[in-house]
């Protein structure tokens, strides 16, 4: 290959999906370009035509799904036969079929998928009191996405490009799982901690933080994510006695036994 250049195109609120995606990107020795769609400004501009040797889409679990305002920027790329990789990061309950729903965007962006694959993330809704696969993907996750991207750029210098999509397999049904949708419930409390830095406005991905009240959550479009709880330098932001809670507590008690990280590759033609 001549251009052996890697672009991840990925969303990211708590940064578990930036720290695989970047491992893979390593493992593989390419050139790395980046479109980080986290934040609401990066997702005003559609990159159209995109050129690399290697795509890899990455997103977290939401429910079993791709996070929707994800989904749909991703849904508007336009590639050429790219060769792609999904990527879902799931907080150690399950990935349902998130990770089938991003193979089928990248296919849909004109994209040819070569491989997959679902590793795990400290969950979003992991807490002190809750820890729900604290600290992960960690150092053992990180070598597992080095070594799957060494072996996609095998793949690519052994086979080359030319792989037909629907080869890849992986699970999944259709129609995926029908979303959860909570808008609109009272999420996040802020304490007498909060010193108003302004952490919480900068990271989150929706403007859901109200600064000119208290730094308070717009519950009707919150996310869930936590990027604001988890970034608070002050844990100033806590989850408010209620459902997610209580979801949390939950997943605590019943998601202990560790996962590790599935790969999948397309058979060569």
């Amino acid at each position: 290959m001549t251009n052996k250049k890697i672009t991840l195109v990925y969303f990211s609120p708590t940064a578990t999906t930036k720290s695989v995606l970047d491992a893979i990107a390593k493992g593989t020795g390419y050139e790395v370009d980046s479109y980080d769609i986290t934040l609401s400004g990066a997702r005003e501009t559609i990159p159209q035509g995109l050129d690399a040797s290697l795509i890899v889409f990455g997103a977290p679990v939401y429910s079993g799904r791709v996070p929707k305002l994800a989904a749909d920027w991703f849904k508007r790329l336009s590639a050429s036969k790219i060769p792609a990789v999904p990527v879902v990061v799931y907080g150690n309950r399950e990935y349902d079929d998130a990770l089938l729903e991003l193979k089928d965007i990248s296919v849909q962006c004109g994209c040819a998928p070569i491989a997959a694959g679902a590793f795990i993330g400290e969950h979003s809704f992991s807490t002190q009191p809750a820890p729900i696969a604290p600290d992960r993907p960690d150092e053992a996750d990180l070598a597992c996405a080095r070594k799957f991207g060494e072996k996609i750029a095998q793949l690519l210098e052994t086979a080359g490009p030319a792989k037909a999509a629907d080869n890849l397999m992986v699970p999944g049904n259709v129609p995926y799982k029908k979303p959860t949708v909570a808008k609109g419930v009272p999420f996040i409390d802020v304490t007498d901690d909060c010193i108003a830095c302004g952490t919480c406005v900068e990271v989150c991905p929706v403007d859901a933080v109200d600064e000119k009240n208290g730094f308070g959550t717009l519950d009707d479009i919150c996310i869930h994510c936590c990027a604001c709880i988890k970034a608070c330098p002050q844990s100033a932001r806590i989850m408010k006695d209620g459902p997610f809670k209580d979801i949390s507590v939950k997943l605590n008690q019943t998601c202990g036994v560790r996962k590790e990280p599935e790969t999948f590759f397309a058979d060569a033609k």
